[in-house]
Order: C-alpha cells, then sequence, then structure tokens
C-alpha cells in the first residue's frame, strides 16, 4: 500500500470510529507502530487529525468533543501539578463543587487529607473515585454525555442549585488572550455556570494547551473567578 493510499484509509478509519489507538491502526493496516507515527504526524501538520497519547482523533471530532478516557492522558504530568496545588485552597469542613473535567479529575487522591469535605460532582467517575477513597460525596444525575462521562441537562442543574458550596474547581477546552473561558459543549458550559453561581468561591484549573483555544459557547471570564491554578503560577 502506497503512503498516500494509507493516509486515506488512515481517515476513512477515523470517519468511522473518530478515535483509535496507534497499536490499532498498525495491525488493522500490517505496518509498523513507528510507520504509523509519521502518517499521523503529516496528517496533523496537515490539520486533518489531531494525536492524543498513544493514539489519534479525527480532527472535527476534536473540535466537538475528546472521549474523556483519551483526555484523561492529554498532558496528565501538568494536571497532576495543578491539581495538587488547587487542594491548597481546600479547608476542613469545606463543601465542594467538582466539574467533570478530567484535569479536575485528578484532585481526587488529594482530597483525603481533608476532614468532613463533602463533594458534589456531576461526574459519576468522580464520584466513584470518591467513593474510593472514602469520601463523602454526591452526584447529580441527569442526562449523560457518554464522550465526556457527565451529568448535564436541567435534572443536574436542579440539584446543583439545591447546594451552598464553599469551593468550585472547574476547567474547560480553552481561553482566549482576554480571558474568555470557553467550551465545546453548551450543556457542560451550563452546568459550570450553575456550579458557580452556587460557590463561594471558584477556581479554573488549565494547562498552557488551553491558551488561546477559542470555543463555541461562553462560560466566565477569568475577571468572574477566584483564582486561575496553572502549573507555573
Amino acid at each position: 500500500m502506497y503512503t498516500i493510499e494509507r493516509h486515506s484509509e488512515i481517515l476513512n478509519i477515523l470517519e468511522e470510529k473518530k478515535s483509535i489507538s496507534v497499536e490499532k491502526l498498525s495491525k488493522m493496516l500490517y505496518v509498523s507502530a513507528p510507520t504509523i507515527r509519521r502518517d499521523l504526524s503529516l496528517l496533523e501538520s496537515q490539520g486533518r487529525v489531531m494525536r492524543t497519547h498513544g493514539g489519534v482523533v479525527l480532527k472535527q471530532a476534536a473540535e466537538k468533543e475528546i472521549p474523556l478516557m483519551l483526555r484523561e492522558d492529554q498532558n496528565s504530568d501538568s494536571k497532576k501539578i495543578i491539581a495538587k496545588k488547587a487542594t491548597e485552597f481546600v479547608r476542613d469542613g469545606d463543601v465542594i463543587f467538582l466539574d467533570a473535567s478530567s484535569t479536575v479529575a485528578h484532585i481526587v487522591p488529594y482530597l483525603k487529607n481533608f476532614k468532613d469535605i463533602i463533594v458534589v460532582t456531576n461526574s459519576p467517575l468522580i464520584s466513584m473515585k470518591l467513593g474510593e477513597e472514602g469520601i463523602r460525596n454526591y452526584c447529580t444525575g441527569g442526562l449523560l454525555l457518554i464522550h465526556s462521562v457527565a451529568y448535564v441537562g436541567s435534572e443536574a442543574e436542579r440539584f446543583v442549585s439545591t447546594i451552598n458550596a464553599d469551593v468550585l474547581f472547574f476547567s474547560s477546552r480553552g481561553y482566549e488572550e482576554n480571558g474568555n473561558i470557553t467550551d465545546s459543549s453548551v450543556e457542560e458550559a451550563s452546568i459550570r455556570k450553575a456550579m458557580m453561581k452556587n460557590s463561594e468561591k471558584a477556581y479554573y484549573l488549565c494547562d498552557d494547551s488551553k491558551k488561546n483555544k477559542k470555543y463555541m459557547y461562553n462560560i466566565c471570564s477569568f475577571k468572574d473567578v477566584t483564582k486561575i491554578v496553572t502549573e507555573t503560577e
């Protein structure tokens, strides 16, 4: 198979599957993993795909929604640093909102060091991780977004509206140089706004990959949050 034919086949596979690992592509196309990586690098330079840790997603799909299991692997070291720094703003006895972002999920192991906290999240995965750490928590329920593994919609927002939280930790797909925080999901943007409305303090967690990224839906601005928590600041 010629290179151009292989590129076409990779794109056909991604049209169907939206995301796939290098290993699976290698087996399907009967070529080595290094060859696939070179193919993906070229396709990424053309703006047709977006590479992830160990795999690739179709650019069109990436601009809409990247599956959580792929996002968890992206910049994981930075996310761990940011999450640990974020817990400097937690106090014993706090009621805490956590959104369903992959960045915020990294906070969970550090929360076990605090006493008498209660966590409310719209992520069933985060809720389970909290339970494994013995942390009392509530999950909103609502409409489940499969790619994000997040509960959203009126039921989730209604649950959030009954809670008075001390602190919210949230993230998003990107932020602009002017401080505008945006996301590709209108439903997730809405639940974050609901959490922010009912939180005394709100902390935005972001790594450098989110810088100067503008998506369709506005969440808030830097001036609306208590602090921006990054890897370097």
